[in-house]
């Protein structure tokens, strides 16, 4: 069984067929041709129908039409596809960019954060032990000693140092740095997957920094368990820094 186009809609037929299931026009034998408009069979040979003079053209130009139909829709829907995938690229690079400069504000952040949070440690530690062993230094004599004599309590030297301007304006600023990063770290959980093992390595330098900042804004304990944390966690935060470094650029 041989297929055929109907010559009034263009449907693709069985050439056994005696009507075109789609339009019900007849369908020719032969070198027969059904007329588009007052539907007489007719030599395919003869230019024009006889009976109206409808040209025999304008049924081939339907058949043409249609399929200029299908290809143009074939078009429509591939350049549909087309900016659809690339909509998709873009809006996965967007969300890749704004992910990885948050993620370098926050740990570019949190250094300079450590950094202040270790010089301040460092003088906390200095103030602390020169209280309880008399020890005469530039940096922590206005702290530790009062008309030329040593303070009687080392808690005396801390809250010299705690209630200093300057010192006071360092632990706020470092306050005030640390809640910028928790801000941003708000942003950073949902990660591409691009970033997925960075924001890892970030989460892991993010608790230790929150830890050193802690010990320094709030010192409690003895000196030895405050002076073995500080160490603790100022080598953590650094060598969990060194790690969150292999995927910054």
């Amino acid at each position: 069984m041989g297929m055929i186009n109907c010559q009034n809609c263009g449907e693709t037929i069985s050439d056994k067929a005696t009507a075109c299931p789609r339009c019900g026009s007849n369908v020719p034998k032969g070198n027969m041709i059904v007329c588009g408009e007052c539907k007489t069979e007719y030599d395919y040979a003869l230019p024009a129908c006889p009976k109206c003079g409808c040209p025999r053209q304008r049924v081939e130009v339907k058949a043409q039409k249609k399929k200029h139909t299908g290809v143009t829709a074939a078009v429509i829907a591939a350049v549909l596809i087309v900016v659809a995938v690339l909509g998709y690229v873009i809006f996965q690079k967007v969300r890749e960019s704004v992910y990885y400069n948050n993620m370098e504000t926050a740990a570019y952040g949190m250094l300079e954060c450590s950094i202040k949070a270790e010089n301040a440690g460092n003088l906390i530690l200095d103030v602390w032990y020169n209280a309880i062993y008399n020890i005469r230094d530039d940096e922590t004599d206005k702290y530790t000693m009062k008309d030329g004599k040593f303070v009687n309590d080392f808690n005396d030297a801390l809250a010299n140092l705690y209630n200093d301007e300057s010192f006071g304006n360092s632990i706020a600023e470092i306050a005030y740095m640390q809640s910028l990063v928790t801000e941003l770290m708000k942003d950073l959980v949902n990660p591409p997957k691009k970033y997925e093992a960075a924001c890892s390595a970030l989460k892991d330098y993010y608790d230790n920094f929150i830890k050193l900042t802690d010990l320094v804004m709030y010192c409690d304990g003895s000196y030895n368990s405050v002076s073995e944390d500080f160490e603790k966690y100022d080598t953590n935060a650094l060598d969990s820094y060194k790690k969150l470094k292999l995927y910054l650029k």
